[in-house]
């Protein structure tokens, strides 16, 4: 059996919750004994990276290079030409949707990566599969309530396109897959009659035993890791640097926090000082990680899972997350703690600074809640079951 990939962008590197996502869903499939070919977008020449990257998973892989003038124009001609979300607008190409039906007959399904690809599959005669991977809809109804002016009007318009698109989307696709129950009762809740089947596939983690954070080897560190040129990420730091690190400081003056991704943008970069590091891209994370007492994700927006939260927990991080960070996440013991506001995540924070004890007991636990609930083996029969 053959299946098409659709994928916004590229899966590999694996830089950030897209292509981890994307990344998986491959795996997987090639795991189920499918063919897999691979048709992404990127505005850069990305081909030769992805292609060491996905050669052992993958038959074919094709890269549509966008031309960013051209997305804007198809955005903006979308403002006033049709209803469609302006990211499906922005991914949109005539020529690859040519492509796809001329070569339909070729696959046995067609596995889209996210609503920004939908549009190509709407029209094939092959199984047809969605990955909505988070509720879009639900991160701009977030992002809204956080901006004003040019933004709040960008936000409110594409929220509301995204959340019909969304439902609609329902009735297209054969199957359809979301990473968490949170994004998925978000878009039932805009359903009106029968509800339809909306599986929800976590990320998985991979426990790597040689990455292990030995407590009595870290540093007065505070660590947050994203991408920093991703709104709901720039909201995160900014909030902590302002409402939660001084208080931190007053106790602790020494302690630093270090703010880890790629692309920081010019808020970002202002924010750094003698106790506040903004480091751009990494080679390796796991330099910082090591050497973190705490690592915090105090999210103000977004929608999906989390994956920096399980990537720490499975190195036996001390994670401190707000409450729309443990969004998806499941509670059980050696989960993050959970901050409502800036003086209770303060509180968490110091919590571990303070006691050593209390922080080898939390990453033990931290280690056995990825293992029990986000596991590879386990995420994969959800996920073989779901295609099925």
């Amino acid at each position: 059996m053959r299946v098409l990939v659709l994928s916004s962008k590229p899966p590999y590197p694996i830089h950030d919750g897209a292509a981890i996502r994307t990344f998986q869903s491959i795996v997987f499939l090639n795991r189920m004994g499918y063919e897999v070919d691979v048709l992404y977008f990127s505005e850069h020449n990305d081909k030769e990276t992805v292609e060491k990257g996905l050669s052992k998973y993958c038959r074919n892989i094709y890269q549509h290079t966008m031309s960013a003038t051209m997305s804007r124009i198809n955005v903006f001609k979308g403002l006033f030409t049709n209803c469609l979300p302006l990211q499906v607008n922005y991914y949109f190409s005539k020529k690859v949707k040519r492509w796809i039906l001329d070569h339909q007959d070729d696959y046995d399904m067609i596995y889209c990566n996210n609503i920004r690809t939908a549009e190509y599959a709407k029209d094939v005669r092959s199984k047809k599969v969605l990955d909505f991977v988070d509720a879009l809809s639900m991160n701009y109804s977030s992002a809204k309530n956080k901006t004003k002016g040019l933004w709040h009007w960008i936000y409110t318009l594409d929220g509301y396109r995204c959340s019909k698109y969304e439902v609609d989307q329902l009735k297209v696709f054969d199957r359809n897959l979301i990473i968490s129950d949170v994004d998925r009762r978000y878009i039932l809740n805009s359903v009106t009659g029968e509800l339809p089947e909306i599986t929800v596939i976590e990320n998985f983690v991979r426990i790597d035993k040689s990455k292990r954070i030995d407590q009595k080897n870290v540093e007065r560190n505070i660590l947050f890791v994203g991408a920093m040129n991703y709104e709901p990420n720039v909201t995160a730091v900014t909030y902590f640097v302002k409402e939660v690190f001084p208080s931190i400081l007053k106790l602790y003056p020494d302690l630093k926090f270090y703010i880890v991704g790629k692309s920081p943008r010019d808020e970002v970069k202002m924010l750094a000082s003698d106790n506040v590091i903004v480091t751009g891209f990494v080679d390796d994370v796991w330099d910082y990680l090591k050497k973190a007492m705490v690592v915090v994700t105090p999210m103000r927006s977004g929608a999906g899972l989390q994956n920096k939260i399980l990537e720490a927990l499975a190195v036996g991080a001390c994670v401190v997350t707000s409450d729309i960070g443990f969004e998806g996440l499941r509670s059980a013991p050696g989960q993050p703690l959970v901050a409502r506001d800036a003086k209770t995540m303060a509180e968490a924070v110091l919590a571990f600074i303070s006691d050593a004890d209390y922080r080898n007991r939390q990453s033990v636990l931290s280690v056995e809640y990825v293992a029990e609930h986000y596991s590879e083996d386990g995420i994969f029969k959800k996920f073989e079951k779901a295609l099925e």
